[in-house]
């Protein structure tokens, strides 16, 4: 029996999502942003057929299904990640007790795009991203006269340094950087015990090699923290507060809380880049540029900054950071001539 209030459900669906999401939860260990997904995919699929039970789905409704969404003008990569989460939830669906001999291959195997439409879903557009020089000379024009100001350049100085991931950033801890000054070997300890990890895993964020002024903001942020009495499991980017004194003067303190938002972070790159007239690209893009600076160098190098970047296979590295820019394959192409 369908529930036809305002907020419309299926009981006997609302138990069997119950158990699945379980499932996906424990037993795949998937995260919560990914089981919300999932669910989110499913139950689009059940607005789409009027909250029919599960079993009762035939191939006509699921090709009805896909060809609605598409005539809706919803991006192929939509529909590819929507399409993909119905066809784990039925194949898992067709192998529970009840519904064995109600949910058959043939039926499953319709949640699928044709050829064409899976490769449009998976073309990915240009990602642009800064020049090299461009960042580190927007990092030199950078204010350092706050605490803010500071904070702010070590920010962006890191992100230059090691192009970590943007939860990542956000949640270092002051024992996650590593520092051998004399050794000039300095990285992050990329570590899902202490910070936000996609995919909980395990890397060396190591500094790339250059110059030592982009360096030295790191560093120096760093000895203020100490400073101030900051221990090893501190934000190495706490939140700062501003305030005015009894005297009417603006001061600074710091808290030992870390910045909750991710926002936050992007704004710090979105003013002080428009700040010198460039456009903004977000934090993530400084991946881009890193990779595309090292497809310059030996291919041993570039092997090592792929798995600082912490991709387990190159190709990953290839195929998602290393397009190449208009211009620069013009220059390449020009070096050949004659």
């Amino acid at each position: 029996m369908i529930n036809n209030t305002k907020t419309q459900y299926n009981p006997k669906n609302e138990r069997i999502k119950q158990t699945y999401k379980n499932f996906i939860a424990r037993v795949e260990q998937k995260d919560e942003k990914t089981v919300f997904a999932s669910l989110k995919n499913i139950r689009e699929f059940e607005l789409g057929n009027n909250f029919i039970n599960f079993e009762n789905v035939n191939p006509d409704m699921i090709s009805n299904y896909i060809k609605s969404m598409i005539a809706r003008k919803l991006s192929l990569s939509f529909v590819s990640h929507n399409v993909k989460a119905l066809k784990d939830f039925y194949f898992w669906l067709g192998s529970q007790n009840g519904f064995r001999n109600k949910i058959d291959y043939n039926t499953t195997a319709h949640f699928r795009l044709s050829n064409n439409q899976r490769r449009e879903a998976m073309a990915c557009e240009y990602q642009e991203s800064y020049d090299l020089e461009d960042i580190l000379a927007t990092i030199r024009q950078m204010p350092d006269k706050t605490l803010t100001d500071k904070r702010n350049k070590a920010i962006i100085s890191l992100q230059a340094l090691c192009g970590l991931r943007i939860s990542e950033l956000r949640t270092i801890k002051m024992k996650n950087l590593k520092f051998d000054r004399d050794a000039n070997n300095d990285f992050v300890f990329v570590s899902p015990k202490d910070m936000k990890v996609k995919f909980a895993k395990t890397r060396h964020a190591f500094f790339m090699p250059f110059a030592e002024d982009i360096k030295a903001n790191v560093f120096n942020w760093r000895d203020e923290l100490i400073k101030r009495d900051f221990k090893d499991k501190d934000p190495f980017f706490p939140i700062i507060n501003a305030r005015f004194s009894q005297s009417n003067l603006l001061e600074s303190s710091v808290s030992k809380e870390e910045i909750c938002s991710n926002t936050t972070i992007l704004s710090v790159f979105k003013k002080n880049f428009k700040a010198v007239g460039l456009p903004y690209y977000r934090p993530h893009s400084f991946r881009h540029t890193i990779v595309r600076w090292a497809e310059r160098q030996s291919p041993e190098f570039f092997n090592a900054v792929s798995q600082s970047l912490g991709h387990s296979d190159i190709k990953t590295t290839f195929q998602a950071y290393g397009q190449l820019p208009p211009s620069r394959i013009g220059d390449i192409l020009k070096k050949k001539e004659g």
